[in-house]
């Protein structure tokens, strides 16, 4: 075994243990550590929680740390937490920047999964120019501690170079990945056209208004169906979903695990990803492009990695009016229809996994080895 590697993040499961959360960062945990054991590497994670422990996979752990308290958005309890018991490991990578810091491992890297505070609201969280200079000094002190930064966009990369154009050679840009083997043709349903949002059942996703648009557009085309595919954070949230859709005819709502997706999305024609905030170069939008939808997204962190406004996909502001509008003009043109999700079946190959893997293991060797 080359060395053991300490994986921090906040939540792979929720905290009391009893619900594994099914998004992207967690996906692309699973990823990560798969990589790490093939390279010869041991893996621990810890997580914030109550005292449980739980196999992540055969052999790797993932420890708890009760500890749960936000300061001025960052957790410099759960830093000192992990750094205090990883003392046995050899490397470690944070996997949300925030959490680097104020202190790391003398070999890490650290992960962002792009910027998390262009949320509505996020200035609420810091109400007074002292906290937001305060979160601005540690978020430097987390981003310069790390000896790599694995950035998933170049959104966070442009940020950080014009706020701190010293930290400019700590980041490495290595956009998520899609599993294009696993995407076939797609099965066309001559009297339907589908229209999937394939997110988590949060306002930040632009659920509420995709929510109001398949309320329209379904009573107006009655050869549309609308598709809601994704976890909330709560069973109640996703019985509240689930009553709603069955009280809208072509509406349906419903979850299935991440290796369901793929034959899922065969049987789509359009995708939402209408985000309003905390977004990288979105998984879910990457597996839309893999399987040849016509892909409707925002200008919103790295999603404008991954679309070209009417090459690939549509770029729309996240409105109800906008989305509507959006999904209105793939309704009624099939041709842009589909030339739009051949384009992004094609642009998917440039974010092939192979290609993931090849750019991570050139910085592991780089601060590991």
């Amino acid at each position: 075994m080359k060395g053991k590697v300490g994986i921090l993040t906040t939540n792979f499961f929720n905290p009391e243990g009893n619900r594994i959360i099914y998004g992207g960062a967690e996906r692309y945990g699973f990823e990560l550590t798969k990589l790490l054991i093939d390279l010869g590497y041991g893996v621990r994670w810890w997580q914030i929680g109550t005292g449980w422990k739980k196999e992540l996979l055969p052999g790797v752990d993932i420890c708890t740390i009760p500890e749960t308290k936000n300061d001025l958005q960052t957790f410099p309890n759960v830093n000192q937490h992990f750094y205090e018991q990883a003392m046995d490991v050899d490397y470690a990578i944070y996997f949300v920047t925030f959490l680097a810091y104020p202190q790391v491992l003398k070999k890490s890297i650290s992960i962002s999964h792009g910027i998390f505070w262009d949320y509505p609201g996020f200035d609420s969280q810091l109400p007074t120019e002292v906290e937001r200079k305060e979160w601005l000094r540690r978020m430097h002190i987390a981003l310069g501690g790390p000896q790599k930064i694995v950035s998933v966009d170049t959104n966070t990369i442009n940020w950080a170079n014009a706020t701190w154009p010293n930290l400019f050679h700590k980041f490495e840009y290595i956009p998520n990945f899609v599993d294009t083997e696993q995407y076939q043709s797609r099965i066309a349903h001559p009297d339907k056209i589908r229209v999937i949002f394939p997110r988590r059942l949060t306002y930040v996703r632009g659920l509420n208004e995709t929510v109001r648009a398949a309320e329209v557009l379904t009573k107006k085309y009655p050869q549309v169906e609308f598709h809601f595919v994704g976890r909330g954070h709560t069973d109640q949230l996703e019985a509240e979903a689930l009553k709603w859709a069955s009280e809208h005819e072509n509406i349906y709502y419903y979850w299935q695990p991440p290796h369901a997706m793929p034959e899922i999305l065969r049987h789509m024609d359009i995708a939402l990803i209408p985000t309003k905030g905390t977004e990288g170069t979105s998984l879910a939008c990457l597996e839309a492009m893999a399987a040849g939808c016509a892909v409707i997204a925002s200008p919103v962190g790295g999603l404008s990695d991954l679309i070209i406004d009417g090459y690939d996909g549509l770029l729309v502001k996240p409105t109800p009016t906008d989305l509507i509008d959006g999904i209105e003009l793939l309704i009624n043109d099939k041709n842009q229809r589909e030339k739009l999700g051949a384009n992004a079946r094609a642009v998917a190959a440039a974010f092939s996994m192979e290609r993931w893997r090849e750019k991570w293991t050139k910085v592991i060797s780089e601060v590991f080895d």
